[in-house]
């Protein structure tokens, strides 16, 4: 027999999992972060310059991984991972969405940020402009899209939902998160700050995404044949 619509769960949502800062007050966590944007904007231009002074070569096959690892949480790898979440987790169709809303979030709202805040990056400062340069400059040219970083933001986006639903693997994934991070600041394309800033962002929103159930409202919206089809477990081949 067919489930019906009523049957469906209206507001779906996955319980937020015991993290290691889950015992933290949320003004503490967003206190840490504030301080330390608030130190990386006072290291940012010295840093900028000793990286454009002192630029770290790898190896050629080390420097394919290391591009490799910094594509994690951009849009295609994004991609994979939520197929294969749809694909191999038993309730992986609704994680997938889940995943989906919450990472589109976070970056959509990272570049507005972006485009509004109009920050050069760092080698831009081989022609001497440094600082914030507004919206007539971020949504007309790359080279004035440093803050936040929407690299980072969408390695942190997709890192924060994965450790929603799978906790145990959060240092694997956080770890990756860091290492985009730190690679976009060697390689000249943003300064600590910006980096600190996309993982606030990102973390924040896509917790807030999950915490306030946006997933599952719109799951409740859509038509109940597709509704059928999210809420049916994937069968073990």
């Amino acid at each position: 027999m067919s489930q019906s619509h009523k049957e469906f769960p209206a507001l779906w949502r996955h319980p937020a999992p015991i993290h290691f800062d889950s015992r933290w007050p949320r003004w503490a966590k967003f206190l840490v972060v504030i301080i330390a944007i608030a130190v990386a904007f006072v290291v940012d231009k010295p840093i900028g310059q000793w990286a454009l002074g002192n630029p770290i070569k790898f190896k050629s096959d080390i420097n394919l991984e290391m591009i490799m690892l910094m594509q994690w949480g951009q849009w295609t790898c994004s991609v994979l991972v939520i197929i294969a979440v749809a694909l191999l987790d038993k309730q992986g169709r609704k994680k997938a969405i889940a995943l989906a809303v919450g990472c589109i979030c976070a970056v959509a709202v990272c570049y507005l940020i972006k485009g509004l805040c109009g920050r050069a990056r760092p080698w831009v400062l081989t022609q001497g402009k440094y600082g914030f340069f507004g919206p007539a400059y971020g949504f007309a040219s790359a080279a004035y899209q440093s803050f936040p970083s929407a690299h980072t933001s969408g390695a942190f986006a997709l890192t924060a939902g994965l450790s929603w639903f799978y906790p145990r693997g959060r240092a694997l994934f956080y770890g990756l998160a860091l290492d985009v991070a730190f690679q976009r600041v060697i390689r000249h394309d943003h300064y600590p700050s910006d980096v600190i800033a996309g993982a606030l962002l990102a973390v924040t929103i896509v917790r807030s995404v999950l915490a306030c159930s946006w997933p599952g409202r719109l799951i409740a919206a859509m038509p109940t044949p597709w509704q059928k089809w999210i809420f049916t477990d994937n069968q073990p081949q």
